[in-house]
């Protein structure tokens, strides 16, 4: 039977088999060319030198432009869920208090900020079956995003700056990566009252079905949802796989740099 046809029922296994099989194909021919011009041991340095050369100029396109095999980008993550941000342990949040009516201080900003937003209703919305319900302590405050209003987003820091005043261009923003203050977002929202169900027997003038109004419960405490930015690690694989390739470019070099050294000192013995 097919071997193709034996796996053809689980993508994955076909996928690596097809991966496997191309570089198979790819670097066996390669190999199978240059050992019948160079021999079998200069040809197999020749194509791994030549192997690790390419992966060498790929990871240094990934790293240079954040493509290819990359890791998480930045991202959101919230820190803290409080109804007294000036118990929460960070300086910054300290400065926030719970009154709507006054502008925040000390360099926070009211943003629209929607995946800050996202975040913090990712974080205090848990549906019956989530499992952080299990947890012993959770956010979870809500069961649905239609249980609250959020009445601001606010953000502080997060400047970019490089050391030794060394200036941003096209340059050195490749070269000499840039460093970021710390960088905080704060989410403050209150639940509604509970509502009570839709009647369908109750109209209104117009004849239409009366949907119940959503109110803010004045007494419910208001939540502050803390969020510190992630800067995350998009260059850090393909500059891993940029160094790794590099070092063994480079020992397949010297090989072959000694090698030649070798011929060099036989021929030259020979000719005297």
């Amino acid at each position: 039977m097919n071997l193709v046809a034996v796996v053809g029922w689980d993508p994955v296994l076909t996928g690596y088999l097809a991966v496997l099989l191309s570089i198979i194909v790819l670097c066996g021919s390669t190999y199978l060319l240059l050992a019948t011009n160079l021999g079998v041991r200069l040809g197999f340095l020749v194509a791994w030198t030549g192997l690790w050369g390419w992966n060498l100029i790929m990871g240094i396109i990934w790293w240079f432009f954040g493509i290819g095999w990359v890791g998480h980008g930045p991202a959101w993550e919230v820190t803290h869920v409080s109804t007294n941000p000036e118990a929460v342990p960070v300086e910054l949040v300290q400065e926030l208090n719970n009154d709507l009516a006054s502008e925040p201080t000390s360099g926070w900003q009211v943003v629209i900020e929607a995946d800050a937003q996202a975040t913090a209703d990712a974080a205090v919305v848990c549906s019956a079956g989530d499992p952080r319900r299990l947890e012993t302590v959770n956010t979870c405050l809500f069961d649905a995003a239609t249980d609250y209003q959020v009445h601001r987003v606010m953000r502080v820091g997060g400047e970019r700056y490089r050391p030794l005043g060394i200036p941003d261009n096209a340059l050195t923003q490749y070269f000499i990566p840039s460093r970021g203050r710390p960088h905080y977002a704060a989410v403050q929202l209150q639940p509604y009252t509970p509502t009570a169900d839709i009647d369908p027997n109750t109209l209104g003038a117009d004849g239409k079905v009366l949907l119940p109004v959503a109110e803010l419960d004045q007494a419910a405490p208001i939540y502050t949802v803390v969020m510190v930015r992630d800067q995350g690690n998009l260059r850090l694989r393909p500059a891993l796989v940029a160094i790794f390739s590099g070092l063994l470019f480079g020992l397949g070099c010297y090989h072959l740099h000694r090698r030649d050294q070798a011929v060099w000192a036989v021929r030259e013995a020979a000719g005297n």
